[in-house]
Formats: C-alpha cells, structure tokens, sequence
C-alpha cells in the first residue's frame, strides 16, 4: 500500500503542469512557425533532406536569375540586329540592299546627278546605321562587345579620306596575306628591297627572259631612245652600235653590183630584192643626218610598239628597274598596273597577328551556368554543352577578314568601298563600264554578306528561344522543389491548431487541479 503524502502529490503535480506546458508551448510553436520541426535534432533525416532540398532550390534560382539576364540581354540583341536585317533584306524592295541591287547604269549617269547624291546617302545612311546598332547597350554593358562588354565594340578611323572600321582595336579587314612560295616552302621575297618584302600570291607575273631580251637602243643627247619613221608607217627604235649601217639607196646599189656584178636592168631587180631585207626611211632626228632617202637593215631595228609593250609590261621603282622575283629558280618581273602586289615582311607578321586576335574575338567565350549542368571532364576542362556562352561578337554577324578576292567580307567595309567608287567619280562625268562592273560586283559581295548575317540572326533568335525555354523549366524546377521540401516540413494547419487547442485545454485543466491540492496561502486568504 503506497501511502500519498502531500509533499509527494505536490511534486507529481509540478511535473504533471510542467509537462502540460512544454506540449502547450510546443503545440504553439508548430502552429507560429507551422513547420514540423525547428532544429535537426527533432528529425534528423527530414531535416538532411529538407536541406538538400533547399539548396537545390537556392542553386535553381541563381540559374534563374542568371538566365533572365541573359535573355533580356539577347532580347535586346534581336532587336538590335533585327533593325540592321530589314535594312539589308535582299527579299525586301524597299531595304538600302534592294535599292543597290536596282540602281541602273542609266540613273547613276542622270545629267543632273540627283541619283548620284541619294546613291551616297544610302550608302552613308546604311553604314551608319549598322554601326550605331551593334554600339548598343544592355545595363552598362555593350551587347555585341564579347566577353568585353566595358568598352565600345566598333570604331570608325579615317586615314587619308577613307573609313577604316577596327573592333576593339583590330582592324576587321585583316587577313593572313596569300604569299608566293617556293616549292622548298619558303617564301618568295622582292630582289633588291630595302627590307624583306613578300611577293603576294595570285599576282600577275611577266617572265624575265622577256624583259631582259629586249636590246640596248640608241639614245639622243637627252637620253631618250632614237625613232626612226618608216616609208612603210612604222616608227622604230635603232639598236646601240647600228647608226653607221645606215646607207643610201646609191650606196645600196653599189654595194649589190660589187658583190653580183650585174648591170642595167639585171642590177635594179636585184636592188629591189636586197631593199627587202632593208628599212626605207626619210625621216631623221639629230644626231641623224638631214632628209635624205636611206636604208637600215631590218636586223638593225626594232619596232617601237612592241618593244614599248614589252617593256611597259612590268611594274618599275622610282629609278625606273622593274621589280624582280624569283621562283624556283625563275626570274620574273611584276605585271604592270598592279594594286599592291607586295607586303613588306612587318606588315605581314603585323596582319598574321590581327588575323588571329579577329579569330579569336569572333568565337570569344563566356559560360554561364543557367542549369544546363555545369561539369567538367577528367582534365578539369568545361563541358561546354553543360553552360552556356552568353557572348555576342559583333564580327559573328558583321563579318571580318578578306575573302579568295581580296574583298573584305564585312559589310560595313563593302559599303565604305561602294561609296569610294561612287565618289570616285567627277561630277558631271559618266561612269565607264569598268567602273559600273566593279561597283555592280561588289553589291554582289554585299549580298553574300547580307546573307551571311541574316544565318547568323537565325543562330541567335535560336538561342533566345532557348533562354526563354530554360527559363520555363528553371520556374517549374523551382515550383517542384518548393513542393517536396514543403511536404517534408510544413505541418498540415487543421491538425496542429487541433493539437494546440487540446494542449491549452491540457495546460488549463492541470492549472484548475492545482486550486484543489494547493493550500491557500496568507496572502490568497486575505483577499
């Protein structure tokens, strides 16, 4: 038999409340806090998961937000190159690309040059525009500057009243120069330059042999060469050393009838045969004697027209020598009329290096992780299908470089040399064929171009739409996430204020039993 004390059902009551107020205070919490648990001691393994959970969820909506700036970068982008699109659209009538292509050889010839004046404002017009747009901004970054978005993308210098465009410092015309080489592989280089200078490839070339071939001339006191017009029409050059086979048709006569003995009748046909062999001129200039009929020996002359032809074939130096080359063991001078047929060997390391630097700027990388994956393989290397390359390179769609032609593929340039052409021509003069076929062959260069970009458009509206469908599966990888870890620690609402009214209701009744087994104190008896 246990017998109860007062001292014993005090105690028992103190913790009997004690334990009422802890399930009363707890049962209050969860409906506050209406989470399951508040520490991870309470539920270790909700708890472990709950947390991978959420930072999956914090990782989900860095790539979020990640992802939204980039779209709204590339948003603006396309509008960016959808404006510079509808200007250069072929298939459009009224963009600057069609008008090119429909202006006539006839309305650039119009007398009063109002076809010329809007030819050039086009040209400017379109050149202008294409740079301003892909100058344009996203925040404070350049959208088309690459992985460089703090400083202006495109330039415009002018050197000589023409426009060079340089993105970020390059020259977007540079281009590794074709040069001539040697079978050996070396490179073939100018004879007698001052400083190494390559030979370019393609260019056109007269055999040496053919120069060299062509004799020394009689000259007057000034130093040019010595004609003589003959009774036939042609005017030809005297060799060095033959002035003194010149003789009369007297001379002639006697020197036949010396060596045949002939006479009378018999002597003049044989005159006339030996004339054959002869040039009959009367025409002198001094040091030559004065007007009379004589005879050169056809040996003794050369034709101007041709000897002129030949030696005007090559290129010539300040002094006046044809530049040489050789390959291969062959000598060969430069054609002549040729536009920069040389490149010193500075200039050519110099565009080797902006070659390079082009390339590289055109397919600059800058990953970003928008929840693709993000991995890296065995060699620490990124996967780059694991990210994605948020950089916009203006030269991806503008074009850089030099083509097999030695016509630059960018369109502002094509346009900048459409303009020159047009503005090559005087006022109030025509354009000659060779000028309309050069122009009319670079609108055709232009429409490449055009096309060009308008590929590279479509690469990047691809790459919006992607960004807007990550985007999507981001907020719905979100959505879920919140939902699993929301099942593993919110409380289900109905059930915990349930739970916290029994346990007040508990908490109430423990108190109102004390009442019962409390002795009143002093204090309680004199109220």
């Amino acid at each position: 038999m246990i017998r109860a004390t007062t001292g014993g059902v005090l105690r028992s009551y103190r913790s009997n409340l004690m334990g009422a107020f802890i399930r009363d205070n707890a049962a209050r919490n969860t409906v506050l806090t209406q989470r399951v648990f508040n520490s991870y001691a309470e539920d270790p393994a909700a708890a472990a998961k709950t947390f991978r959970l959420r930072k999956s969820r914090m990782e989900t909506s860095s790539q979020l937000k990640i992802c939204d700036d980039v779209y709204h970068k590339y948003q603006g982008a396309y509008a960016c190159l959808q404006t510079v699109s509808e200007l250069i659209d072929t298939q459009n009538s009224s963009s600057n690309v069609s008008t090119l292509k429909s202006t006539t050889l006839e309305m650039l010839n119009d007398p009063t040059g109002d076809a010329r004046t809007q030819l050039n404002k086009v040209l400017d017009n379109l050149s202008d525009t294409i740079i301003q747009n892909m100058n344009q901004t996203y925040g404070d970054e350049f959208i088309f500057a690459g992985a460089d978005g703090h400083n202006v993308p495109f330039t415009v210098e002018e050197k000589d009243g023409v426009k060079q465009l340089f993105y970020r410092g390059i020259p977007v015309d540079a281009a590794v120069p074709k040069v001539m080489t040697n079978t050996d592989g070396t490179k073939v280089t100018l004879d007698g330059a001052a400083a190494t200078t390559y030979v370019r490839d393609g260019i056109d070339k007269v055999e040496a042999s053919e120069v060299d071939a062509l004799p020394a001339l009689e000259v007057d006191a000034n130093g040019d060469p010595i004609t003589i017009g003959g009774t036939d029409g042609n005017v030809y050059y005297v060799k060095q050393g033959t002035l003194a086979n010149k003789v009369t048709e007297e001379d002639l006569r006697n020197q036949v009838a010396a060596a045949t003995g002939l006479t009378g009748e018999a002597l003049e046909e044989a005159l006339e045969e030996e004339k054959a062999k002869y040039v009959e001129t009367s025409e002198f200039k001094p040091p030559l004697d004065d007007n009379v009929l004589s005879y050169y020996p056809k040996d003794d002359l050369v034709l101007k027209d041709e000897y002129d032809k030949v030696n005007d074939s090559v290129m010539r130096d300040e002094n006046g020598d044809p530049y040489s080359f050789t390959v291969d063991g062959t000598k060969y001078y430069a054609a002549a009329d040729q536009k920069d047929p040389f490149v010193t060997e500075e200039a050519y390391e110099q565009a080797c290096e902006d070659a390079e630097k082009l390339e590289y700027l055109a397919n600059e990388k800058r990953f970003v992780d928008i929840g693709l994956g993000l991995q890296e393989d065995e060699n620490g290397k990124l996967i780059e299908s694991s990210a994605f390359n948020e950089c916009l390179s203006g030269l991806t769609f503008l074009g850089y470089g030099m083509d097999d032609d030695g016509d630059p593929k960018n369109i502002y340039s094509i346009v900048q040399r459409l303009k020159d052409i047009a503005a090559g021509v005087p006022e109030g003069e025509d354009w000659d064929t060779p000028t309309w076929e050069e122009f009319d062959r670079l609108v055709g260069k232009l429409e490449n171009a055009s096309s060009e970009y308008k590929t590279q458009f479509t690469n990047q509206s691809a790459g919006t739409e992607k960004l807007k469908n990550n985007y999507d599966l981001l907020e719905d990888n979100i959505y879920n996430l919140k939902e699993q870890y929301s099942n593993l620690e919110d409380v289900n609402m109905a059930d915990a204020i349930s739970s916290f009214l029994w346990a007040e209701y508990c908490y109430n009744a423990a108190l109102k039993v004390g009442n019962s087994i409390l002795s009143q104190s002093l204090m309680d008896y004199l109220q």
